[in-house]
């Protein structure tokens, strides 16, 4: 019998887009405080300022992100996201809300497969979680969980992108008014971020149910 290859992770398999992001924060951050350093001194200056040492050190901020994102847990990631302190994970609302708004799932039997919908957050987690298991390797299921782990990565990484970019510029003696420039365009890219991760991560425990609406239990032979 021939031996299967394992399929990479998904965080495997987004981690090349996770790296497109650090590289366009990386560039850009380079970008604007080089034009703006330009600006200021001739190039006989530049080579002995030490705001070239203050922009390398200000580019960094990405990469040292990319390093310290692992330190966030899957819940304080999705805490992040959702804005939330309590209960942050989709699918401890997954029956009580997420399912009331799909008109894919038909809740009566929905009701007839899982019994009565569980009421605390942790039961609707752990109920949904069990189905998730049974529907992983449903391509829409996967795809939605895909997309979401990479905008959640992506939003989490960003604000550390942010706070590193931050600390680095103010030790390196970037004027205040170019920092702010450059944390309001990663303000705007985190709320871009966390906004898709949201709705992907509804869309994503949406479909595990809409899928078990949809099975009717028979196995491919």
């Amino acid at each position: 019998m021939a031996k299967t290859e394992r399929s990479p992770s998904l965080k495997t398999q987004n981690s090349k887009a996770i790296w497109l992001l650090v590289a366009a924060d990386v560039v850009t951050v380079t970008l604007v405080l080089t034009g703006f350093a330009f600006t200021q001194a001739s190039l006989t200056e530049l080579a002995h300022s030490a705001f070239i040492r203050g922009i390398l050190l200000a580019a960094t901020g990405p990469l040292i992100a990319v390093f310290l994102n692992d330190l966030f847990s899957s819940d304080a990631k999705a805490s992040i996201v959702f804005w939330r302190l309590k209960d942050v994970l989709p699918g401890h609302r997954a029956f009580s809300k997420y399912a009331e708004v799909d008109a894919r799932i038909d809740l009566a039997a929905l009701k007839a497969k899982v019994g009565e919908f569980p009421q605390s957050p942790r039961d609707q987690n752990a109920t949904w979680y069990r189905l998730y298991q049974k529907h992983q390797s449903n391509v829409s299921v996967s795809d939605a969980h895909k997309r979401f782990l990479l905008f959640r990565d992506s939003a989490s990484l960003t604000v550390l992108i942010t706070i590193v970019t931050w600390v680095a510029g103010a030790l390196a003696g970037i004027p205040l008014s170019l920092q702010a420039m450059l944390l309001g365009g990663l303000v705007v890219q985190f709320v871009w971020l966390a906004l898709s991760a949201r709705n992907t991560g509804i869309r994503f425990v949406q479909n595990v149910l809409a899928v078990e609406v949809a099975d009717d239990g028979r196995k491919k032979k």
